[in-house]
């Protein structure tokens, strides 16, 4: 693999085009919002509660003075004796400020003073007797004559003497001397929901680079991967979901690095297996044109030259379907089979290098009930099987081909041999393009013949699998339709012909 150069320098984005920005952005917005949200309500909730607050207190004082008015205007009845309604002195230093005194009823001894500089038409006006009596105390509102004031709120208590109604004690405060006490109590909300804010600002940032801290080393992973450093893995144990993304990015570079070292050991197989044959008839020929070959010699290197061309022709074609294949590019030749006589010609064909390999050649086909699939196509698979059992199976040993109709349609083909057999890790490893292990007489395969096997069955709608067989050795199992689909689903686009 050419690895890649220098990569260029990263433009810093704004932050805004970033994740951890927009998910800060996001969070700070949401915080503020909430903090303002909060402000709000906690204003209008102290500022409800201070209100009500002086209120009840306003009612509590002019209750008070009401009931001492009323003792002391009843002493003063049964001593006989004028009663002057008393002066509270220094009445807004004890009520609060802006505080002022009323009475409004009965004058309550002839010829008193009144002391209360008259309350306004307006607000007299407001005080029901009825309300005094049921409820002990009244609040009214009102506003006062100057224009331009602010409003007032008073409370009104009932002035009673021997069980008789006099009149009313009327205590006023200016509304906006009830509002100051609210708004004093504002500053600090509004500091303590700013210093909330900066803190939960300064934890979502600290929290969102945190975060967000396995995509950018995820990133930077990427980039040497895409270098060609196939030995780089990130850091999991973060947060669930990253640490997912993590551990398949890691599963995902050791695929790679795995397939790019099969892809280099098939390289140089396939070299050697490409430069082997053509060593052997560039031999061979230069003999023959320098005839140097005696000419009862001439029909043997002949045959040479042609065998070492059928086994070029093999490899390029071999290497021509799988590409094919994968380009989704294939063609199908599918018309009606009687299935065993591709099986047949392919068990035939390798017979001869079977007794030389020493080892037992059987068969058990019967006569098996037509399928409608590619014949040639179907050898090439079986042709396959065979002859990488031949491979795999030491001398005195034995490769059996059997094949079986299904009740349901269709044919039921295996292949066993007496070889090693296929370890449980490495039987879906055999039928990837490339993968091969040596033989036992060390010979090795480009490790396409598996491969393009099983994209072939399943092409044609079956499926090829391995297994282990009796009496040990590896077992392969071919499973043919009854008749091969119009569009073979593993292929895709792969265009069919169907004949007959």
């Amino acid at each position: 693999m050419t690895g890649a150069g220098p990569a260029a320098p990263r433009r810093r984005m704004p932050p805004w085009r970033t994740l951890s920005g927009r998910v800060a952005l996001g969070a700070v917005a949401g915080l503020v919002a909430a903090s303002l949200l909060f402000t709000a309500v906690a204003i209008g909730l102290i500022r409800s509660e201070a209100e009500d607050t002086a209120r009840a207190e306003l009612d509590r004082q002019a209750r008070a003075v009401a009931g001492l008015v009323s003792v002391q205007a009843q002493r003063a009845a049964e001593q006989g004796r004028a009663f002057q309604a008393p002066r509270i002195p220094n009445l807004e230093e004890l009520a609060g400020e802006g505080t002022r005194l009323y009475y409004v009823g009965i004058p309550l001894s002839p010829g008193a003073e009144d002391p209360t500089g008259g309350l306004p038409p307006a607000a007299a006006a407001q005080i029901s007797e009825e309300v005094l009596i049921g409820e002990g105390v009244q609040r009214i509102e009102f506003d006062p004559p100057d224009a331009g004031s602010a409003g007032i709120i008073a409370a009104a208590a009932p002035v009673v003497v021997a069980g008789r109604y006099l009149g009313a004690v009327v205590m006023t405060r200016p509304t906006a001397e009830v509002a100051s006490n609210w708004r004093d109590i504002l500053p600090p909300v509004m500091l303590a929901a700013g210093i909330g804010l900066l803190a939960a600002v300064v934890l979502v940032l600290w929290t969102t680079r945190r975060a967000t801290r396995p995509l950018r080393d995820l990133e930077t992973a990427a980039g040497r991967v895409a270098g060609g450093d196939l030995g780089t893995e990130v850091v999991t144990g973060g947060p669930k979901e990253l640490d997912e993304v993590a551990h398949a990015f890691n599963a995902m570079v050791r695929e790679l690095a795995r397939r790019d070292q099969l892809s280099r050991d098939f390289l140089m197989r396939v070299t050697h297996d490409l430069r082997t044959p053509l060593t052997a008839i560039r031999g061979h020929a230069a003999a023959l044109a320098d005839g140097v070959v005696p000419q009862p010699e001439v029909p043997r290197s002949l045959g040479a030259i042609e065998d070492e061309a059928a086994r070029l022709d093999l490899l390029v074609s071999d290497l021509i379907d799988l590409a094919k294949l994968d380009a989704r590019r294939f063609r199908l030749e599918v018309g009606s089979v009687e299935p065993a006589a591709p099986l047949l010609r392919a068990h035939d064909a390798l017979a001869t290098a079977s007794a030389a390999a020493g080892v037992t050649w059987e068969r058990d086909v019967p006569e098996l009930v037509g399928i409608v699939t590619d014949a040639a196509r179907m050898q090439q698979i079986v042709a396959n099987l065979l002859d990488n059992a031949l491979r795999w199976t030491p001398p005195g040993g034995r490769v059996v081909l059997r094949a079986r109709s299904r009740p349901n349609g269709g044919v039921l083909i295996t292949v066993s041999d007496t070889g090693p057999g296929v370890p449980t890790e490495e039987r879906e490893a055999v039928f990837e393009p490339f993968h091969s292990l040596p033989a036992p007489d060390g010979r090795q395969g480009s490790g396409l013949g598996l491969a393009i096997s099983r994209q072939l069955a399943r092409a044609l709608g079956g499926d090829l699998t391995v297994g282990p067989a009796e009496g040990g050795g590896a077992r392969f199992t071919l499973v043919l339709p009854r008749e091969a689909p119009d569009a073979p689903a593993p292929l895709g686009d792969l265009a069919v012909r169907s004949h007959g």
